[in-house]
């Protein structure tokens, strides 16, 4: 079964994207909760991941933890830290959930502009959000 994959209408046609920016946050789950009270999970919140991903070019670059310049290392860094939050997952992944699938949708995703997130509860009540954004070379 193929599913397709809507692309980021928000971002502009003019744009060619050179780089890839990979994002990490991650905060325990009564962080989350206070952030959740103070702001609107909007733009404007500077500690708390946004609610569209493309938004995450306009939050600090502090949240920046790796930048690639292809779509496949992009996909490789965002699979090795699903596996790494798989394997400290707070409940059990589903065996269905398969990685080599996760890998190929992924990178779909990214080469079509379908900027990807992947979030998981992690033991000791931690969220961990990862998202990888397409970028052009004049965002820094």
């Amino acid at each position: 079964m193929t599913h397709l994959i809507a692309p980021d209408t928000t971002k502009r046609a003019d744009v060619r994207v050179t780089h890839y920016h990979c994002y990490r946050w991650s905060g325990h789950g009564n962080e989350w909760a206070r952030l959740g009270r103070t702001d609107t999970l909007d733009l404007n919140s500077p500690d708390r991941p946004p609610v569209r991903t493309a938004d995450w070019l306009r939050k600090s670059p502090r949240f920046i933890a790796a930048v690639h310049t292809d779509p496949a290392g992009a996909r490789d860094w965002m699979i090795a830290q699903w596996g790494e939050m798989e394997a400290s997952a707070l409940n059990p992944v589903p065996e269905w959930v398969d990685g080599k699938a996760r890998a190929v949708r992924a990178l779909k995703a990214i080469e079509t502009a379908c900027w990807p997130t992947y979030s998981q509860w992690i033991t000791g009540g931690t969220l961990v959000i990862v998202s990888v954004v397409g970028t052009a070379d004049r965002c820094h």
